[in-house]
């Protein structure tokens, strides 16, 4: 049997044995689910692998290089994740070298973290293999369809934000 070929023209892998289920239209939300994890694992290994990081010390390193300097709380709050995680992974990160605290400068309690230089060193080799990744798992999507894709996922974002904001720092 011969294989089929991306839009990019590369050769795709032979399906497997392996049984696949078959989604409908209204299981678009757990597919979104499944597609998620299969990307944490992925990057996981990776992350892993290449900088001796955790999924989560990946997670906070990637929000404080895009934020700037900023506050766990805020982290945890723009990542939708737990402040106990955050503020572990900050430790470890501390630990490190790749990532600083200083005082708040209006509040003496909490603190601001930033990226050492490592840490920034870190964080674009790492980021720079992952653009590849991305890369590679869009390659089938023509610009229109990424864009569409794109417009699609802050809709159902928005919905969700929308039924439970509560749930969420807004």
């Amino acid at each position: 049997m011969q294989n089929a070929k991306s839009r990019a023209g590369e050769a795709l892998p032979e399906p497997s044995d392996k049984k696949r289920f078959v989604f409908g239209p209204s299981q678009i939300p757990y597919r979104i689910l499944l597609l998620s994890k299969m990307i944490d694992r992925v990057t996981a290994q990776h992350v892993r692998d290449t900088a001796q990081l955790s999924l989560a010390q990946w997670r906070v390193l990637t929000h404080v290089e895009m934020m700037g300097k900023c506050s766990a709380a805020e982290v945890a709050s723009v990542a939708y994740s737990d402040r106990a995680e955050v503020s572990r992974a900050i430790a470890s990160l501390e630990e490190r070298g790749l990532i600083q605290r200083e005082t708040h400068p209006r509040n003496r309690k909490s603190s601001l973290v930033s990226l050492t230089a490592e840490g920034n060193a870190v964080h674009a080799g790492v980021r720079g293999e992952r653009g590849k990744f991305y890369e590679q798992w869009l390659m089938d999507l023509d610009d229109a369809e990424r864009a569409a894709l794109g417009a699609a996922l802050e809709k159902i974002t928005d919905r969700i934000v929308l039924s439970a904001p509560h749930m969420f720092d807004l």
